[in-house]
C-alpha cells in the first residue's frame, strides 16, 4: 500500500453526537472519496496520486472509523450520507464528485439521495443498489460480524489499522455489532432512487468481487446505461459508465491502478 501523502489541510466537524474527521489534498475541481467498513481516508492512498494533481480530494473517516468517535446510534447509510454532507458544507463546498468504495458505495448513493444538489457525479466501487445484490457467502458472512469475534480479530492488521487511529480503540467490539446489524441485518432496495438519478454514474468493481458483475449490469441499466449499440461516432453513448476490472477483488480494488485510470477518466468526461 502506498504511504499517506500529508494532507494541505485536516480537522474535525461537529455532528450530533460525534466529530467527523476530514481530510484534504491538492486543488482544483472538488472530489469526496468515501472509505469502506472497517476502513479510514488512508484507504485511499493509492488514488490521490492520480487524482490530486488535478483535483481537490476530500477525504472523511466516518462514524465509529478512522479518528472519527462512535456515536451512540446504529450506522446507517442515510446518517452516514448526512455526516458527508455536513463536512462538504463545512468546507464550503457546494457540489462534487462523490466516489464511494463498499460500504461507502452506499453511503455515496444516499449521498445523491439525499443530497442531490451536491453530487454532479457518483461512482460506486464494489456496492450494490440493493442488499441482494452481494454474493451468498458475503452476506453469510455480514450476518457473523459481531462482538463475538474480537477475541480473534484483535490479532489482525484490521484491528491494528483501526486502533492505531480511533479516539477509543477500546469500543472495537461495539463497532463490529454495528457493522454486523448494517451489513448484514438493514434491508435496503434502492433501485427505483437510482433510476431515477440524471447525473452520470460510475459503477466499477472486480471480476472476482463480492457482488457479480450481473449486478452491476443491471445497476448500469438502471442509469440509462447498455440499453443500445452506441452508434459508428458514439451518438448513443451513455454519460454513466461500467468498469468490470480484470482479475481484481473487493480486497485489492482500491489499490488498483486500473480503478483510479477509470476514476480520472470518468472525472474528465461530460
Amino acid at each position: 500500500m502506498a504511504a499517506m501523502p500529508a494532507p494541505t489541510r485536516a480537522g474535525h466537524v461537529a455532528a450530533e453526537g460525534t466529530q467527523l474527521y476530514f481530510e484534504v489534498h491538492g486543488s482544483g475541481p472538488p472530489v469526496l472519496l468515501i472509505h469502506g467498513a472497517f476502513g479510514s481516508g488512508n484507504q485511499f492512498a493509492e488514488a490521490i496520486g492520480w487524482l490530486a494533481a488535478d483535483h481537490t480530494v476530500v477525504l472523511v473517516d466516518l462514524q465509529g472509523h478512522g479518528r472519527t468517535a462512535d456515536r451512540p446510534q446504529p450506522l446507517r447509510y442515510e446518517r452516514l450520507a448526512d455526516d458527508c454532507a455536513a463536512v462538504l458544507a463545512s468546507l464550503g463546498i457546494p457540489d462534487c464528485t462523490v466516489i464511494g468504495f463498499s460500504m461507502g458505495g452506499g453511503t455515496a448513493q444516499q449521498l445523491a439521495f439525499r443530497h442531490a444538489r451536491l453530487v454532479t457525479k457518483l461512482g460506486v466501487v464494489s456496492a450494490p443498489f440493493s442488499r441482494s445484490g452481494w454474493h451468498a457467502d458475503v452476506m453469510a458472512n455480514f450476518r457473523n460480524t459481531g462482538s463475538h469475534q474480537a477475541p480473534a480479530v484483535l490479532d489482525s492488521p484490521i484491528y491494528r489499522n483501526h486502533a492505531a487511529l480511533a479516539p477509543k480503540p477500546e469500543e472495537f467490539p461495539v463497532l463490529l455489532d454495528k457493522l454486523g446489524d448494517l451489513l448484514g441485518n438493514h434491508e435496503y432496495d434502492w433501485s427505483a432512487e437510482v433510476a431515477a438519478l440524471t447525473i452520470p454514474v460510475l459503477i466499477a468493481l472486480g471480476d472476482a468481487d463480492s457482488l457479480p458483475p450481473s449486478h452491476a449490469a443491471e445497476f448500469f441499466r438502471l442509469v440509462g446505461g447498455g440499453t443500445r449499440d452506441a452508434g459508428p461516432a458514439g451518438e448513443g453513448l451513455s454519460t454513466s459508465q461500467l468498469a468490470v476490472l480484470p482479475r481484481t477483488t473487493h480486497y485489492d480494488i482500491v489499490r488498483s491502478e486500473l480503478l483510479w485510470r477509470c476514476v480520472a477518466g470518468f472525472l474528465g468526461a461530460p
